[in-house]
C-alpha cells in the first residue's frame, strides 16, 4: 500500500509541476512576443526546455548533451535537430591531439572530415542536403581508410542542429545578450523564410524560426509530462 500510495503522490506532485508551475510561463512567452519582447520570449523558451529536462536533477552534469537528447526524444523533431552542422563542424571542431580544446570541441579526424563534408557539400550551406550522425558516418566510412569511429559516434551529435540551438540561441542568449546575428545585415532571424521553412541557413548563420521554438517548447512539456506520468518518475530520471 506504501508503494501504491508513493506512487499516487508522485504523480500528484508531477501534475502540480507540469501544469501549475510550467505550463503558465510557457503560456506567458506568446503573451511577450505579442508585445514585441520576441528574443527574450525564446530564450526564456529555451531556458525552460533546460530547467525542465534537469528538474530535481542532484548534480549539474552536462546540460548540453541533456538538452540535446531532450530534443531528440520528446520534440517531435528529431529529423531537424538531429542533423550535422558542416559549418559549426568548420567553426568549433577540433582535433584531440590539439592544445587549445577550449574554444571547441573534440572530434578525431576533424580536418580530415571537415574536407569530406566539404567537397560533398560545397562552401554554401544547404540545410536539405545535410544528414544526420549515421547518415554522415556512413559517408565517411566511404571516404576514410581509418578514423576513430567510437570518438564520432560519440561527439557528432555536439555539432547537431540540436546542439547550434543550445550554444548560438539559449547560451549566447543568456551570456551574451542576444541570439547570434547574421553577420551579413546585423540582425537575428527568428522568422520563417521565404520557403515557409522554420530551420535553414542564412549565409553561415543557422536560423531557428520562432514557431518551432515555441512549438518545440510546447511538445517537449507535452511529451516529457505524458513520460513522467506513465513512469512516475522525474524528468531527471528519464532524460540523460
Amino acid at each position: 500500500m506504501n508503494k501504491e500510495n508513493n506512487i499516487k503522490a508522485m504523480k500528484e506532485w508531477i501534475v502540480t509541476y507540469f501544469d501549475e508551475i510550467v505550463e503558465p510561463k510557457i503560456a506567458n512567452l506568446e503573451k511577450m512576443i505579442g508585445r514585441g519582447f520576441v528574443e527574450e520570449a525564446l530564450t526564456l523558451a529555451l531556458c525552460y526546455i533546460d530547467a525542465i529536462a534537469n528538474f530535481d536533477r542532484p548534480k549539474r552534469g552536462d546540460r548540453k548533451t541533456t538538452f540535446i537528447n531532450t530534443l531528440y526524444d520528446y520534440s517531435d523533431f528529431r529529423d531537424s535537430f538531429s542533423k550535422v552542422s558542416r559549418i559549426f563542424i568548420v567553426r568549433k571542431g577540433r582535433n584531440p591531439s590539439e592544445k587549445d580544446t577550449k574554444s571547441g570541441t573534440s572530434l578525431s579526424n576533424c580536418e580530415k572530415i571537415k574536407e569530406v563534408l566539404l567537397k560533398k557539400y560545397g562552401r554554401n550551406n544547404n540545410h536539405s542536403q545535410e544528414m544526420d550522425k549515421d547518415g554522415v558516418i556512413q559517408h565517411l566510412k566511404q571516404e576514410l581508410n581509418t578514423c576513430d569511429w567510437s570518438n564520432l559516434e560519440t561527439n557528432l551529435d555536439k555539432f547537431s542542429y540540436a546542439a547550434v540551438l543550445y550554444e548560438r540561441c539559449r547560451s549566447a542568449g543568456v551570456h551574451e545578450m542576444g541570439f547570434e546575428a547574421d553577420l551579413i545585415n546585423g540582425k537575428t532571424l527568428f522568422e520563417q523564410n521565404d520557403k515557409g521553412e522554420d530551420v535553414y541557413y542564412s549565409g553561415d548563420l543557422l536560423c531557428f524560426s520562432k514557431e518551432i521554438i515555441l512549438k518545440t517548447l510546447k511538445n517537449i512539456h507535452k511529451n516529457l509530462r505524458k513520460k513522467c506520468l506513465d513512469d512516475a518518475k522525474w524528468p531527471c530520471e528519464i532524460v540523460k
